[in-house]
C-alpha cells in the first residue's frame, strides 16, 4: 500500500503601499506610511476542506455572496471594528519585543519620547477562526510571505508579520541585525538623545529608563521563483473539526527600532504580504 498526499489550502493575500508623509513628531522623522490596502473577496479566501471565520462572527460562502457564520471568503466587514488601519489610512513605526504587545516611540529635536500605540490605526492585527470543514482535525502547514517591488526591499527590511496560534506566538522578517526592540511605555521628555543620529534606540543610549529586548525572529527565505518575496512556514498542529475551532492572530507591522525603518529608504515603497494555509491528509491507495 503506497499513500498519497493530499494538500488543501486557503490563501490569503494582503497588499499594502508604504508611503512616507511629513510629521513633526514622529519616530525617525516621519509621520506614517500610506496607503493601505482595502479588502476584498480576492484577498481572503479559504478551500479545500477548511473554512474561515473573521473576528465580527461572519465570512460568505460564495464570492459577493450572502454572508454566512463560517465560509470561503471573508471580507473587510468580517472583521471587528479596530482591528485593521482604514483603507486610506496609515502604518506608523511601532516596536514589539514578542509580535504581540507595542510600543510606539516619538524623536523630535534629537531626543526620543513615549507615544501610544493603537492597534487599528498604527498597525494591522486579523483575528481569524479556522477549522476544518469535517468532523476531523487536522494537522496544517501555514506559509507567510513579504514582497517588495523594488531592487532595494527598504520596506520588506523593516516590516514584520507575527502569528500567534495555541498561545506561541512566531516573530516573522528578513534576516537583519536590527533585533532589538523597544519595550518601554514611558520615556521622560529629553532624557534620551538620539546620539549617533541613526534614528533608534541602540543599548547604549538608553540612559536607564528604555528597556530593550531582543526579537527572536524566524527568517525568511528568498523565493527562487521571485527575487522581491520572502518566505517563511509554521506547522499548526490540529487544527479542530468543525464542531470546534482554533484562532488565529496575525499581525503586520513596521518595526521602529529597524535601522532600515526611516523616511530616506519607505518612502513610496510598496509592500505586499501574503498568507496561506494548507492542510494535508493522508490517504492509503492500492501501491502501483
Amino acid at each position: 500500500m503506497a499513500k498519497r498526499k493530499i494538500g488543501l489550502s486557503i490563501i490569503v493575500l494582503i497588499v499594502a503601499a508604504t508611503t512616507m508623509v511629513s510629521g513633526t513628531y514622529a519616530w525617525f522623522l516621519v509621520g506614517g506610511f500610506a496607503e493601505l490596502f482595502d479588502l476584498g473577496f480576492d484577498v481572503i479566501e479559504a478551500g479545500g476542506g477548511i473554512e474561515i471565520q473573521g473576528s465580527a462572527g461572519k465570512a460568505y460562502v460564495v464570492e459577493g455572496g450572502e454572508s454566512a457564520d463560517w465560509g470561503a471568503f471573508l471580507d473587510r466587514d468580517c472583521f471587528a471594528e479596530g482591528e485593521l488601519i482604514a483603507a486610506d489610512g496609515k502604518y506608523a513605526p511601532v516596536s514589539s519585543a514578542d509580535g504581540a504587545a507595542f510600543t510606539k516611540v516619538g524623536l523630535q529635536g534629537g531626543y526620543f519620547a513615549s507615544l501610544t500605540p493603537e492597534k487599528g490605526k498604527d498597525y494591522n492585527e486579523m483575528t481569524i477562526k479556522i477549522r476544518s470543514t469535517t468532523s476531523e482535525a487536522v494537522t496544517g502547514t501555514m506559509h507567510v510571505a513579504l514582497t517588495g517591488n523594488d531592487a532595494g526591499h527598504e520596506a520588506v527590511s523593516a516590516a514584520r508579520i507575527s502569528v500567534t496560534y495555541k498561545g506561541q506566538t512566531t516573530i516573522f522578517a528578513m534576516a537583519g541585525d536590527s533585533t532589538q526592540a523597544v519595550t518601554s511605555n514611558d520615556i521622560p521628555a529629553e532624557t534620551v538623545i538620539d546620539a549617533n543620529n541613526n534614528s533608534i534606540i541602540d543599548s547604549s543610549e538608553t540612559n536607564g529608563v528604555v528597556s530593550l529586548s531582543t526579537q527572536t525572529i524566524t527568517e525568511l527565505s528568498q523565493s527562487a521563483a521571485d527575487q522581491n518575496k520572502y518566505e517563511g512556514s509554521l506547522e499548526l498542529a490540529e487544527i479542530p473539526g468543525n464542531t470546534g475551532s482554533e484562532t488565529i492572530v496575525v499581525r503586520i507591522w513596521i518595526e521602529g527600532n529597524d535601522t532600515d525603518c526611516t523616511g530616506e529608504k519607505l518612502s513610496a515603497k510598496h509592500l505586499a504580504a501574503s498568507i496561506s494555509f494548507g492542510s494535508v491528509s493522508e490517504d492509503e491507495t492500492p501501491a502501483a
